[in-house]
């Protein structure tokens, strides 16, 4: 793969969470959340964002703020589809949200139009198109929960009047941050992190586990990836055969290293054979945010913004594409 550097966006020092996806020929970037005035270590406040930033194409030199959200909020799920980028649910400072939008550009303003909403809230998901439905899975429903969802939804854009419809619990368990990935006729669940009651707040494990379901089948366990991976850019890219895991956090450093001496999250890249159910390694990739999206745009794959380390956010963005 060849990494090839977008623009900065010019909302420094960047968004963790932001809703990513193309519309128009435009690659959107809007909403998530950052500390603006110090670090979270150092007990700075989380500012959550509303401003959508358009990028027109790979060779353009600057973004353009196009727009806002109806609220600021981040870490929803945002999918390409042909009206737009559609975003699903999200979170803010107070609480989860089960609202569906959809954003799209005409000529160079932002249009936002409401889409049937989720039927609970929902942040920390993760969803991808498939055919003509978008599927979202995982996620927690408000910010104390103590346990992830297990629950998927479906949205058939051929009748959106039927609203969203719940697919069968997922057979691995519930998690949140996990990486999603569509096809024709069926969605990917690569990892992400579960989520149980401690004696103090919550304890995390990161996942390798992976999953698929078919359009009018059950779902199925596919082959683990090699070692954990949770938050990478998703929806993750879909090449042929292959579907790629963009980095990833492995928890290795988890509770184990402050964060003002955090390394940075890896670089590594996971490829998963759809026709084989085997992972390889690849080379590093040039990028290693989390918790950001990814699209097809420009001939390739996008991704901007997200997180370095922990509370540390990045400007950067990425246009992957196949050597």
């Amino acid at each position: 793969m060849r990494w090839t550097r977008l623009p900065d966006t010019p909302n420094a020092p960047g968004t963790g969470g932001p809703f990513v996806g193309a519309a128009d020929d435009f690659l959107l970037c809007g909403g998530g959340s950052n500390y603006p005035d110090w670090p979270g270590w150092e007990g700075g406040a989380k500012k959550w964002h509303d401003d959508v930033w358009a990028l027109a194409t790979p060779r353009s030199r600057k973004w353009t703020r196009v727009g806002r959200l109806p609220r600021p909020m981040g870490y929803g799920v945002a999918v390409s589809i042909r009206q737009g980028v559609l975003i699903v649910g999200g979170a803010d400072s107070h609480r989860h949200h089960p609202d569906c939008y959809v954003l799209s550009m005409e000529g160079d303003e932002l249009k936002v139009r409401p889409f049937p909403f989720l039927p609970r809230p929902l942040a920390y998901a993760a969803g991808a198109l498939v055919g003509s439905k978008v599927i979202v899975a995982g996620g927690t429903e408000r910010p104390d929960a103590s346990s992830a969802s297990s629950s998927a939804y479906a949205l058939d854009l051929a009748n959106l009047n039927a609203g969203w419809k719940e697919l069968p619990l997922c057979t691995g368990g519930g998690r949140m941050l996990a990486q999603a990935a569509g096809t024709k006729d069926t969605f990917y669940l690569f990892g992400g992190i579960s989520i149980a009651p401690a004696a103090k707040g919550v304890e995390r494990e990161h996942l390798s586990d992976c999953h698929a379901f078919t359009l009018g089948k059950e779902w199925r366990r596919l082959s683990p990836m090699p070692r954990p991976r949770a938050g990478a850019p998703s929806p993750c890219p879909v090449i042929s055969d292959r579907i790629l895991v963009l980095g990833g956090d492995d928890g290795g450093l988890s509770g184990k290293v402050e964060a003002s001496r955090h390394p940075g999250y890896g670089k590594a890249v996971l490829s998963y054979s759809r026709m084989g159910d085997a992972w390889t390694q690849e080379p590093d990739g040039s990028g290693g945010a989390l918790s950001t999206g990814c699209a097809s745009w420009g001939g390739g794959f996008a991704v901007t913004n997200g997180e370095t380390r922990p509370f540390v956010r990045s400007v950067e963005g990425w246009l992957i594409r196949e050597l």
